[in-house]
């Protein structure tokens, strides 16, 4: 009987979960590390990588991949799904954010505010939590389970309340999820009148929720970092995902994990942006499609496969794809040649530059040798994100040891291959649960007398 620890990482692209026993952090057993398969309900994709979505149709609310599938097919209405969870949450006025009405491409129907379609998100991950919890076999036993989540160090100074605001998302969401259980997995989604009955009650009555807040940048360095002999005490790390791409650094003073702040850049360009630059580039070289329509529907059979195009154009420098009987191809070179992502690689360095220069300092301050970089996210195996962590530093002191995206125990024989492929993708989930709880940001939840409070709801437009 084990007592484990749960992090959810929820992303602008998906959302994550993995779970390990309480004491991994003093005894690593490679095999006792479990990533949750949150989309084992679904159909093809990856097991480990849960869409985060949400869809409003003509009279149901789709959640994840039939969210996406359902957008794509409504594209030309101008329809959207609602994705970037994650960025919704970092606005300096999150109170404000989440009362907001949702935009009309998202909401045609204007019943829902922002806060409505978070908690039913986090309703939907909830329950594929649960489930992936249910059927892995080593969880079976599980004493306890204490849950916490990920997420960047948004607001400086700020993480207590934004942890406050969230954690009472979660309390809702979890009410939620209790009132609807599976159904929220099925692919045919929720009808809007069920929704419409089930959420007022659980926003106005959310249920007790304990959970505690690992920084980003604090996750990467416990993955990293886990497992060594000489674990390191200063961190660089650079994380793209889809939406944003986050600069953070990271001091290990004694048991205490602390962030750099000074060292912290956003840039809004990441994932998408790519996508978007290689989507262009594959377009402007394809002379025969001139007019809108051809354009458009090379944009979308494009960005359809886009996944698979983004991978083997990181791995091999081209990629081809064929569409109408014709070859198209694209290389690493026309994309760095893309005056869009020229300017892009010229901010990234730049705030990774700077952020080297703080943690190093840092370092050199506090008597310490050496300073860890590490990539994590989907843009991890980008080609000049790797080239960037590995490009020798101007100065010799403090050093700068580049790590490996994938570290060397997600590659032991218990995992028969399958975990190092998906690692980066996985990473900051996995290290949010294999770290101390020394290393939180922030603890403790929803009480039960917090969540009595309804009139701390918010009012309605």
């Amino acid at each position: 009987m084990t007592a484990w620890t749960l992090c959810i990482d929820f992303g602008t692209a998906f959302s994550k979960a993995a779970a390990a026993p309480v004491d991994a952090w003093a005894r690593l057993e490679p095999a006792s590390v479990r990533p949750l398969m949150l989309s084992s309900h679904e159909q093809g994709g990856n097991a480990f990588l849960l869409d985060s979505a949400v869809f409003i149709d003509e009279g149901r609310v789709l959640f994840g991949r039939a969210a996406l599938a359902r957008a794509d097919a409504l594209v030309s209405k101008k329809r959207m799904a609602l994705k970037s969870f994650k960025t919704l949450l970092s606005v300096s006025d999150l109170d404000r954010a989440l009362n907001t009405n949702a935009p009309l491409s998202i909401d045609p129907h204007r019943i829902f505010q922002m806060r409505d379609l978070i908690v039913l998100y986090l309703a939907y991950l909830l329950e594929a939590v649960e489930q992936a919890q249910a059927a892995d076999p080593a969880l079976g036993d599980a004493t306890s389970i204490s849950r916490r989540y990920a997420a960047p160090a948004w607001r400086s100074g700020d993480s207590a309340a934004m942890h406050e605001i969230v954690v009472r998302l979660f309390g809702e969401a979890e009410a939620f999820r209790a009132a609807l259980g599976a159904k929220l997995l099925a692919p045919e989604g929720l009808s809007i009148s069920a929704v419409s009955k089930a959420l007022p009650k659980a926003t106005a009555n959310p249920h007790p929720f304990e959970m505690g807040l690992i920084f980003e940048a604090t996750a990467a360095a416990a993955y990293t970092s886990i497992g060594l002999e000489d674990a390191g005490s200063h961190f660089i790390v650079v994380d793209m995902g889809a939406g944003t791409t986050d600069i953070a650094a990271l001091a290990r003073i004694g048991s205490r994990s602390i962030e750099l702040p000074e060292a912290r850049v956003t840039l809004k360009q990441a994932g998408d942006f790519i996508d978007r630059v290689i989507a262009n580039r594959v377009v402007e070289s394809a002379s025969w499609a001139r007019g809108p329509v051809e354009q458009g529907e090379l944009w979308t059979v494009l960005m359809r496969q886009m996944r698979d195009i983004k991978e083997t154009l990181f791995a091999e420098g081209k990629a081809t794809l064929r569409h109408k009987g014709r070859l198209l191809s694209v290389t690493m070179r026309d994309i760095e040649r893309d005056p869009d992502f020229r300017a892009f690689q010229k901010s990234l360095m730049e705030a990774y530059s700077h952020g080297l220069a703080v943690v190093r300092d840092d370092a050199g301050a506090r008597g310490r040798a050496e300073v860890q970089a590490v990539a994590v996210g989907g843009g991890a195996a980008a080609p000049f994100i790797r080239d960037m962590i590995n490009k020798k530093a101007t100065r010799s002191k403090p050093r700068v040891t580049p790590r490996t995206a994938t570290p060397d125990w997600a590659h032991a024989r218990e995992f028969d291959g399958n975990l190092a492929p998906v690692f980066p993708q996985l990473a900051i989930a996995i290290g949010g649960a294999l770290a101390p709880e020394s290393m939180l940001a922030a603890r403790g939840g929803l009480s039960p007398a917090a969540a009595d409070q309804s009139d701390t709801q918010p009012a309605r437009d």
